[in-house]
């Protein structure tokens, strides 16, 4: 037909750059030889109190996305992968998640803690649609024996709340948790310590400042990078142009193709861009940001008064 379906249908080799400036109550000093900006990383250009991000598609089938984020002035950097597999539930759009992020806390003693992804769907697609998170997901880290077990709950069909957040955590070999997770993902989560003694944590992540993240303009980006790869179909999409939109979309993929063929006539093999930057890659999800608040104050900050 002339109507486009999935119109952005990542391709091999695409990237996504962008960086995030920190509030200015949050900066800290650079180091004499960094300079302003941080030289290294996936956005170059950011300054040394920036959280950079760079993503690309690693992939095409089964399609694959690799990530990596830092943040040189928290000494902390990200890496993970992920790709999806979608089924459809009646009125609802389920999307299992799967993949791995891995926190690095380079302050204490370079900790790793590994995250597992929830699934995601879209509720009510005929009518007003809405998102929520499902699924069970956990939280290791090998070098202190700290582990989560964190589930995401659906709303029930009848009564009960949206984005509902349980979840536990524990130090190997005890086998009782000295932590309990409760709330609502999207709102607020309290962190209940197992000791009478100690107040709860509050995580209100209503209160939290949306900062808006920034790219480069199209004349600077790379030729493979989205806003610019895609900036012909998007031009068609504002102005509802379906068939110029499935033209755009065609053209790529049929250059995707037409590539895919003369390096398999070559003998030659898929090079990643950025594969360099990291053994793996990290995904951003406002999921991921709620856990390593949860990492940060419940593994790191209250864990060390202990």
């Amino acid at each position: 037909g002339t109507i486009a379906k999935k119109p952005y249908n990542p391709i091999l080799g695409e990237t996504f750059q962008c960086y995030w400036d920190l509030p200015k109550e949050l900066h800290s000093a650079a180091p004499p030889n960094e300079g302003n900006l941080s030289s290294s990383g996936p956005a170059p250009w950011a300054s040394y109190n920036a959280v950079s991000f760079v993503a690309e598609q690693v992939s095409h089938h089964p399609p694959i996305s690799g990530f990596y984020a830092e943040c040189p002035c928290k000494k902390m950097y990200c890496n993970g992968y992920i790709y999806t597999k979608s089924r459809f539930l009646g009125l609802s759009l389920g999307v299992h998640n799967i993949g791995q992020v891995r926190l690095h806390l380079l302050e204490h003693d370079d900790e790793e803690y590994v995250v597992t992804l929830p699934s995601a769907y879209g509720r009510s697609i005929l009518t007003v649609p809405w998102i929520e998170l499902g699924g069970k997901c956990t939280i290791n880290c090998e070098k202190t024996g700290y582990y989560a077990n964190i589930e995401f709950h659906c709303k029930p069909f009848y009564g009960g709340k949206k984005h509902r957040l349980t979840g536990e955590v524990f130090q190997k070999p005890d086998k009782k948790p000295f932590l309990r997770i409760e709330g609502e993902w999207n709102k607020v989560i309290t962190l209940r310590p197992s000791s009478d003694k100690e107040e709860p944590i509050i995580i209100d992540t209503c209160n939290m400042p949306t900062i808006k993240k920034k790219i480069r303009k199209f004349e600077a980006q790379d030729e493979r990078e989205s806003r610019r790869l895609w900036r012909h179909l998007t031009a068609a999409l504002h102005t509802n142009d379906i068939e110029s939109a499935t033209s755009a979309k065609h053209e790529l993929e049929e250059r995707q193709r037409a590539e895919t063929r003369e390096r398999k006539e070559k003998g030659i093999e898929w090079q990643q861009k950025v594969r360099n930057m990291s053994n793996t890659f990290f995904v951003i999800t406002r999921f991921t940001f709620v856990c390593s608040c949860l990492l940060l104050m419940a593994m790191v900050g209250y864990t060390k008064r202990i």
